[in-house]
């Protein structure tokens, strides 16, 4: 069981927490880039590895873009990775990789490990709100990211699910339509500026994550700004898993501010100043 502090009132009806993956909830670059080492390692090719993931990604927004705009017909994640993988190897040295090598390369983006405090936190958050991502992964990516990483999701959303990618409308609203939401009972949490101005654009609350890998700092003023997860949970009223004392009694369980908490405490001098 965990405490709960006083929310800010920007949090009250937020009742689902929906989190960009890749380079927010998990280390994209870091994995990837191990992934590829070990490959080159195993084949004894030795390339610029670190060169190859970044360029690799850095394609990946220039690959969707047709299909989110309707000139290309509906291709997924995988395939769209695999393909821009090709384009690239030569230019790294990895041009020795074979068809299977390549395969066993994009399947690497269904095994990234996440960020240290990823895990804890959103246990934590799990306790108060309907946790998942929304991603512009495959729906199994994001089950097997889970899988491996150990994300406590309640719920699962990939693009393939829309058939389009973020940023577009169908993402956001569609996902809040899933949970049987309003978009402003959804907090989009992402380090990427533009997933979550488009985010709040379709009225979802909006978090952004400080992550050094992605974006270096929020553009716009979002409902909330946070160093990680745990910043979050904080933020959201979430407190660590420690024995309090409230009261006369020492206890392990929740307390909102003011009121009885799940242990029929009151949660008295359990609060934070919000600035």
């Amino acid at each position: 069981m965990f405490f709960f502090r006083k929310k800010k009132p920007v949090a009250s009806k937020v009742q689902a927490l929906l989190f960009d993956t890749f380079g927010t909830t998990v280390d994209w670059r870091g994995s990837m880039t191990e992934h590829a080492r070990r490959l080159g390692a195993e084949r004894g090719i030795d390339a610029d590895w670190a060169g190859l993931v970044l360029a690799w990604r850095a394609r990946y927004q220039p690959a969707i873009k047709p299909v989110r705009e309707g000139k290309r017909k509906w291709i997924g994640f995988d395939e769209l990775h695999r393909e821009q993988l090709d384009k690239i190897v030569r230019k790294f040295g990895a041009a020795k990789l074979t068809d299977a090598d390549r395969d066993r390369l994009t399947q690497g983006w269904h095994d990234l490990a996440a960020w240290p405090e990823v895990v804890s936190a959103l246990g934590r958050l799990k306790q108060h709100f309907i946790l998942g991502p929304l991603s512009n992964g495959t729906t199994r990516q994001m089950v097997d990211l889970a899988k491996g990483a150990g994300l406590p999701w309640d719920v699962v959303f990939g693009a393939d699910l829309f058939r389009t990618y973020k940023p577009a409308k169908q993402m956001y609203l569609g996902a809040a339509a899933w949970l049987g939401l309003k978009p402003d009972e959804v907090l989009m949490v992402a380090a990427h500026n533009e997933d979550l101005e488009h985010a709040r654009k379709n009225g979802m609350k909006t978090c952004f994550v400080k992550r050094a890998t992605e974006d270096a700092e929020a553009t716009a003023k979002y409902d909330f700004v946070v160093e990680d997860f745990e910043d979050l949970a904080r933020s959201l009223g979430v407190l660590s898993n420690t024995r309090q004392r409230v009261g006369a009694k020492v206890f392990d369980g929740i307390a909102d501010e003011g009121s009885r908490g799940s242990c029929g405490c009151r949660g008295e001098g359990i609060t934070e100043t919000y600035v």
